[in-house]
């Protein structure tokens, strides 16, 4: 919270630029007139701490902070030119903890301060990150401003989940699933982020992987049938019940994961 607000004296809060350069003026207010929040509506301007909290914070990623070197490395976020040279299509999001999380061939982004130059500012405009009525000469002013006033001893205060910048959605999405927040449900269900809720996509996702142990085993079930046709390992005692093993724990594999497939669904 404290990454864009500051506390004066007497505990007022004062913003880290000058009334200059706010993108916003007074007639079209800080804030908006409501939110939403846990299916009510608040009104920022009577709680303002609570809005800034919802609005910055993150949370569900802060309880894994310790493993989020698993889904990114600790670096600033490539502007939004370098994301579409990676084609990556650009979602815009509200949540901060889906900010800057990318999945396959897109990439969520809540409004931010990595619109470094000219074609950032457009891509940011085409995709709603920032409103149509401030231009670049405004938003260049802001940011100089802004980047003045940031400090140190404000900066350690920043939510810890900005020591990473893009994080892979998939990697916290196994995070969650195998209890690196809290063990749930829930948790092993949806993962961090839970996507389609279609059952196409559902059986699509999870029967890959079963798929591909399944073509695993089919190569293996065969090749040690061939084996035990020979003379050398038809009577080996050892490789016989190697193979019998082997052959147990393929039917139990695939007969076990289906059903977890269908208990999960």
């Amino acid at each position: 919270m404290e990454k864009v607000v500051s506390l004066g004296r007497a505990g007022a809060e004062t913003p880290p630029f000058s009334k200059e350069n706010a993108l916003r003026s007074s007639s079209q207010g800080a804030f908006p007139h409501s939110f939403r929040y846990h299916d009510q509506l608040l009104d920022p301007r009577k709680d303002t701490r609570t809005y800034l909290k919802i609005d910055l914070q993150t949370p569900r990623l802060n309880k894994i902070h310790r493993y989020l070197w698993l889904a990114g490395l600790p670096r600033t976020a490539r502007p939004l030119h370098r994301q579409r040279l990676l084609l990556r299509a650009i979602h815009l999001t509200e949540s901060p903890d889906e900010h800057l999380v990318w999945h396959e061939a897109c990439i969520f982004i809540k409004p931010a301060w990595f619109v470094c130059y000219k074609s950032d500012f457009r891509i940011a405009r085409e995709a709603g990150l920032l409103p149509e009525y401030i231009e670049w000469d405004t938003w260049s002013a802001f940011m100089v401003d802004f980047s003045g006033r940031i400090n140190a001893a404000m900066l350690h205060q920043v939510d810890g989940r900005y020591d990473y910048g893009e994080l892979r959605l998939s990697r916290l999405n196994s995070l969650y699933r195998f209890g690196a927040a809290t063990f749930s449900p829930q948790n092993s269900v949806y993962g961090s982020m839970s996507g389609s809720k279609r059952y196409a996509a559902f059986f699509e996702h999870n029967s890959g992987w079963i798929l591909a142990v399944s073509a695993h085993i089919t190569v293996v079930l065969p090749a040690m049938q061939v084996a035990l046709a020979t003379e050398r390992l038809r009577d080996d005692v050892r490789f016989q019940s190697f193979s019998y093993g082997i052959a147990l724990m393929s039917m139990a594999f695939v007969l076990i994961a289906v059903a977890i497939m269908l208990l999960v669904w």
